[in-house]
């Protein structure tokens, strides 16, 4: 190490001109980095969607969702399908493996529904390139009242969303909410009779009169003329003189037969807005959302979105129309960035306070090197984030420990000054004693990083969710170390080179020596009293142990989105004009809170099928105004708990499930189910699904904390089944395929042909004029022709009855189910799930074939669990084998290790004292400890060991070698500690993934700080000694 300081002194112009390309190129990866407010955590899918309009959930399931499962279970890495069947759609949701590629998923996908056989009606289509955190932003189109809703949906279609698509990084822009517009021949039945005409008549003379033809060209003298056969409609009154036959020279158009008129496709969905603070609410607006292609930087996307949608305000709409956002995920990646930039800076303050007070004034040089090496270190860490393509986030940036980044520089400038006083009388060069310095702490300090880095691969076997979380997060904490060891070893020689070459300043500062003056008389009482020690070191770790078991237990804490976001359940035959007036009152009563800021509700779905929702289920968006704004509560569970009572009061007989965007669609992308916690109940009879369903809802209500416990409605949808009687239509010559051809085109319509204005496209539909079918005797009086002409009705040849039937049908892994929903509030999620599992257990008795899965949030919990008890072992014993390695003793390895459950006492007291749960986040900031905890103890042998080498009595050795590391232990823990208290004590957005690893830190640290104050808390030092009798 030596010999490279050396060279780095030699050669400072070049180092330091290689130092300013190492800062260019970490700030210019720094402003490239994508930078996400969450990682996405799910696993590679491919969702196939398939529209089938029309069709009950039975036929849906039957034609289309069965066949695409039975083809995608060959599917390569494959690792579950999941699908729901409604009301004309079908949504089959392929998972994959880890590992799996996302484009050659798709591919396969792709090729394999080639092969399935589907019904000449459905529309297939894979999803959007997206993620469930690719749902970046939110607009609503305003327009004057006197606007039709067919004109602004088609400006959304044709305008807005085709613009928006060609920004770069955009993947889809899904419309929800207004009329789509729609050509319609209205059909009088009794004017069919009368003319003797059939729908099927209709139907072929409309498509027939609507087409141009090509005639080539001709030679027209010296020009060329191409040749067109104009007949495509243009108008209204073109349609009404299409003629469907002619008899006696006089024809009988459609006008004769029905009304022709501009109308709306069947509506599936239905979107109302409020602006509280403008007195603004839309009953019937029109929403866009902007998907985020996978993989790319949001930042940049959404600059580009909002460039565009300047643009398309000022020179693309009609006058009057305009996009107003509502939700935009700029704003949480801001606060978040915020907050995390605010505790970082706060955190360098402070460990330069540190630096300055352990160093002493008179070196404030030397503080400033080794601060220097914080942002070097981050630069360093972005730099190689940027090369390897991995995008920074909240929960990565936020844990970045600033005194095991230091540490290694702490330690260089720390001997360095140690050796500068010593040799103070000799008039030694400082360029020789840099070297000497920085060859003597160099093994030691890159093995005890290699030590550190080894504690640190239990993150790296995190699978699936946690994984994803954390593995960014070990690989940054990874860089930042290997940059700062590197620094510490090349570039804060050469910054000492300039800033101490004035000399040394006092040498220890009147806290060293207040802590020394406390720590000499402690060491040498610890000494004498080895057995005392180990005692009170034993009780301390059963005492940790007691307040271990009773602390709370949860996956990761939530993160504070800025918003809300309500799933509500109506009753399940609601009508799509009731369901408008509920959420009509329900943007009144959240309007009427001081926090809300926009409110969007979301009834049905989108045309494109890209949610699976009926009109018995909405979805409230609640942008928020910032927390310090708010009136009603403190907290996002006070003001759930607010807005949830007014909500039972005001809209009774709905029910509520509170959540925020990125977690639903998470949640939902990881088991299938929009909730945090849920029992999926799996079996083939629909009834007893539904029966033991509504049980285990009744007992999770008595589970103190289990909050938004509810289920799905599986049965119950009514429907008016027409059983057509095959004899009867045999009579009469008709196939079943004519029969249903009459119901579909009566009923739903059947569309003919296109309109084209323009570059837009509309269907031209026939059916019957509404009220005609809008009763049970209406729909047996559609007329039916027979082969021979007879003149029929459809209740000659059907019945025609009301029947229950499914609401919608979930699947997975090709068999049925349903679950059960519920969220946690007030309590730890680990004992909620045991206290759930227990009374379900005991008092739920399912049917053979019948059985449960637990799914949500405490999975990944405990799978994380599950993995680091098997590998944190392992990597302990791996440690072990590394310091018998350097040391060649088994004792002074087992000495080294022997730090490690101490060094977790600190910790387990501060979490339930910060009102925290275990999380996977705690014991990552556990692990990140434990290495910390054996590279001290490396430093302290090694220092020991060198002392014996000068001839130094073992007795003396220990106590000086242990007196030799206060100073830069202590400065290396309070800095840990204090450079993560901001984020500690922050309650800004952003903070909550954060605090738990830094309550971790700081309580460790803190009694790490205070062990080597009053070393008759350390046994380590008293054991080391007794070793060293031994020896």
């Amino acid at each position: 190490m030596g010999t490279l300081t050396k060279y780095v002194l030699k050669h400072r112009p070049i180092a330091f001109a290689l130092m300013v390309l190492f800062v260019l190129a970490g700030a210019l990866a720094f402003n490239r980095l994508p930078v996400e407010a969450y990682p996405d955590v799910t696993n590679v899918s491919v969702q196939i969607i398939t529209l089938l309009p029309g069709r009950a959930a039975e036929e849906v399931e039957r034609l289309v969702t069965v066949p695409i499962e039975n083809a995608m279970n060959s599917i390569p890495k494959r690792s579950s399908i999941r699908s729901v069947s409604l009301f004309g759609l079908s949504q089959v949701t392929i998972v994959f493996e880890d590992d799996a590629d996302r484009a050659y998923c798709r591919n396969m996908a792709f090729q394999l529904l080639s092969s399935v056989s589907l019904p000449p009606d459905a529309d297939t289509r894979l999803s959007p390139d997206t993620t469930p955190v690719g749902e970046i932003y939110r607009y609503t189109l305003d327009a004057p009242k006197s606007m039709p809703s067919t004109e602004l949906r088609a400006v959304q279609d044709w305008i807005v969303e085709r613009q928006l698509r060609t920004v770069s990084g955009v993947v889809d822009v899904i419309g929800f909410g207004g009329a789509t517009k729609q050509y319609q021949v209205l059909i009088d039945p009794m004017k069919l009779l009368s003319y003797d005409i059939s729908l099927r008549q209709v139907l072929d003379a409309l498509s027939a009169g609507n087409k141009n033809a090509g005639g080539a060209y001709i030679e027209h003298g010296p020009e060329m003329f191409i040749v067109r056969g104009l007949g495509f409609v243009q108008s209204l009154e073109d349609i009404g003189l299409i003629a469907v036959e002619t008899r006696g020279g006089t024809p009988i158009r459609v006008k004769d037969l029905g009304r022709v008129l501009i109308g709306e496709q069947l509506r599936l969905g239905r979107v109302g807005r409020n602006i509280p603070a403008e007195h603004y609410d839309v009953d019937d607006a029109i929403e866009g959302i902007v998907m985020l292609r996978k993989g790319e930087n949001a930042m940049e996307v959404l600059e580009g979105v909002r460039a565009k949608i300047d643009i398309i305000n000022s020179k693309f709409l009609p006058p009057g129309v305009q996009i107003h956002m509502h939700y935009d995920r700029t704003n949480l990646i801001n606060r978040t960035l915020h907050t995390v930039n605010k505790n970082m800076a706060d955190g360098i303050g402070l460990v330069l306070l540190v630096l300055i007070m352990f160093l002493g004034l008179g070196n404030i040089r030397s503080a400033l090197v080794v601060a220097a090496v914080v942002p070097l270190s981050l630069l360093g860490a972005f730099f190689m984030l940027d090369l390897r393509g991995i995008p920074a986030n909240l929960i990565s940036m936020g844990a970045i420990d600033f005194g095991i980044i230091v540490d290694s520089a702490v330690v260089v400038i720390e001997d360095l000054l140690r050796m500068m006083h010593e040799r103070r009388d000799k008039k030694e060069s400082l360029f020789k004693l840099l070297p000497k310095a920085v060859g003597q702490m160099g093994r030691p300090i890159l093995f005890s990083k290699a030590i550190l880095l080894t504690a640190f691969l239990p993150l790296y076997t995190m699978q699936r969710v946690e994984g994803k979380i954390f593995k960014p997060m070990a690989l940054t904490l990874t860089f930042a170390l290997i940059a700062g060891t590197i620094l510490a070893l090349t570039i804060v020689p050469l910054l000492a080179s300039y800033a101490l070459k004035k000399g040394l300043g006092e040498h220890e500062s009147w806290l060293v020596r207040i802590l020394l003056r406390m720590y000499r008389p402690s060491l040498g009482w610890a000494l004498k009293h080895g057995r005392t020690i180990v005692f009170s070191g034993v009780i301390m770790l059963v005492v940790a142990g007691v307040v271990s078991s009773h602390t709370g237990t949860e996956f990761l804490p939530k993160l504070d989105e800025g918003s809300l976001y309500i799933r509500s359940f109506l009753p399940q035959t609601i009508s799509p004009s009731e369901s408008a007036q509920i959420m009509r009152r329900m943007r009144a009563v959240l309007s009427s809170f001081p926090e809300s800021k926009s409110i969007i509700t979301q009834n049905g779905r989108p045309d494109d099928g890209t949610d699976v929702n009926g009109f018995d289920v909405s979805e409230t968006s609640v942008d928020l105004y910032p927390r310090e704004e708010w009136k009603t509560a403190k907290d996002r569970d006070g003001l759930v708990k607010a807005m949830k009572v007014r909500l039972n009061i005001e809209v009774p007989g709905v029910q509520f499930q509170f959540s925020q965007i990125i977690e639903d669609n998470v949640n939902e992308a990881i088991s299938g189910v929009k909730s945090e916690l849920s029992v999926k109940i799996f079996g083939d009879e629909p009834e007893k699904l539904q029966q033991i369903a509504d049980q285990i809802v009744d007992i999770l209500n008595t589970v103190p904390g289990a909050a938004d416990v509810g289920t799905d409605r599986l049965m119950g949808q009514p429907q008016v089944q027409i059983a057509v009687d095959r004899t009867a239509i045999s009579r009469v010559g008709l196939s079943m395929t004519d029969v249903q051809s009459v119901i579909e085109t009566s009923m739903g319509g059947s569309v003919a042909t296109k309109v084209l204005e323009g570059e837009r496209t509309f269907d031209l539909v026939v059916k019957m004029i509404p009220r005609s079918v809008a009763s049970l005797d209406g729909i047996r009086r559609i007329p039916v022709s027979g082969s021979n002409g007879e003149r029929l009705t459809l209740g000659a040849l059907a019945s025609v009855e009301v029947k229950p039937g499914f609401a919608r049908i979930y699947r997975e892994e090709n068999a049925r189910l349903t679950a059960v929903k519920l969220a946690v509030r007030g309590r730890d999620l680990g004992s909620l799930v045991a206290e759930a599992q227990q009374k379900v257990n005991a008092q739920v008795i399912l049917p053979k074939g019948f059985r449960l899965e637990w799914t949500g949030a405490f999975e990944n919990q405990q799978r994380a669990v599950k993995r680091l008890t098997l590998v944190v072992p392992i990597t302990l014993v791996a440690i072990f084998f590394l310091l018998f390695t350097a040391f060649d003793s088994a004792k002074l390895a087992t000495l080294i290790l022997l730090n490690v459950p101490f060094a977790a006492v600190g910790g387990i007291l501060a979490l339930p004292l910060a009102g925290l749960a275990m999380s996977v986040s705690a014991l990552v900031g556990f692990i990140a400890l434990f290495g910390v905890s054996v590279q001290n103890g490396v430093l302290l042998v090694e220092r020991i060991r060198e002392l014996r080498k000068e001839g130094m009595r073992m007795a003396e050795a220990v106590r000086e070698g242990a007196i030799s590391r206060v100073r830069p232990v202590v400065m290396t823990a309070a800095m840990a500690a204090l450079g993560l208290l901001p984020a500690a004590l922050s309650h800004a957005v952003g903070a909550e993934t954060a605090r738990p690893f830094a309550c971790v830190i700081i309580g460790c640290r803190r009694r790490r700080l205070a062990q080597q104050v009053c070393s008759h808390r350390r046994p380590g030092t008293a054991a080391l000694h007794a070793f060293a009798k031994d020896k």
